[in-house]
């Protein structure tokens, strides 16, 4: 007998990226929320079916206050629902990831899912697909699929507390995945990206975008991706 979950539509949700963490160096945004988000603006545009998902403390869940010294702390603490810790070195934490976990499953229940990040989103929807079990396809854009890399080029902080897709294990073969680079990519470059592909027995290809949030310049082109990456899970399913 066929379950009857795996005849449910798949659904797309998107994820936004990292937004601003900091607002410069050394100083913490009160609200990390970016004043234009890359991936609602391919959400609205969009004409079928998705879901768009918040990341803890953002849009509008400001933090009270900033979590004391030492940053790079391996249990932050957790008395305050939006510690600036979420959305810096934790930012990519097991309780980030769970807490977008748990909204996934009281949204879309058990339908299969195609998960669409930018940059951050990108790791973010990574590591969803290593805990969800419906989880079909992962299709990113300049995805930070190597935290490590990152944070050594850019001489960033080690992001304490967060995981890096990079130094787990691949994710079941069972999920396809579709990683874009951006040729001219400094801030993600698309060497890494590649490399993770690789390592994943991934789909990459060099996007149309030649800077890291050159993609709103594209969305025709993404559109005609997603749609044939659907297309694709529909025939196998």
């Amino acid at each position: 007998m066929v379950d009857a979950s795996t005849l449910q539509a798949l659904l797309i949700v998107v994820i936004e990226g990292d937004g601003l963490p900091w607002s410069r160096p050394w100083r913490i945004s009160s609200d990390p929320t970016s004043p234009d988000p890359l991936m609602f603006d391919w959400y609205r545009q969009w004409p079928g079916e998705a879901l768009y998902i918040g990341r803890p403390c953002y849009f509008g869940a400001r933090s009270g206050r900033v979590p004391p010294a030492p940053w790079d702390r391996e249990n932050p603490p957790e008395a305050q629902p939006c510690f600036a810790y979420w959305y810096t070195h934790g930012r990519y934490s097991e309780a980030v990831v769970a807490a977008m976990a748990q909204a996934l499953r009281m949204k879309a229940g058990d339908r299969p899912l195609l998960l669409l990040g930018h940059s951050g989103g990108g790791t973010l929807a990574m590591l969803l697909a290593a805990q969800m079990s419906n989880v079909a396809a992962v299709m990113t854009l300049s995805g930070n699929l190597d935290v490590g890399a990152w944070t050594s080029e850019h001489n960033f902080s080690r992001l304490t507390g967060s995981l890096d897709p990079a130094v787990m294990p691949p994710l079941n073969r069972d999920v396809r995945q579709w990683h874009w680079g951006a040729s001219e990519d400094r801030t993600v470059k698309p060497e890494w990206i590649e490399r993770e592909a690789t390592r994943q027995q991934a789909t990459f290809q060099l996007g149309p975008a030649a800077k890291h949030s050159d993609w709103r310049l594209y969305w025709p082109q993404i559109n005609d991706a997603v749609s044939q990456l659907k297309a694709t899970i529909s025939r196998q399913r």
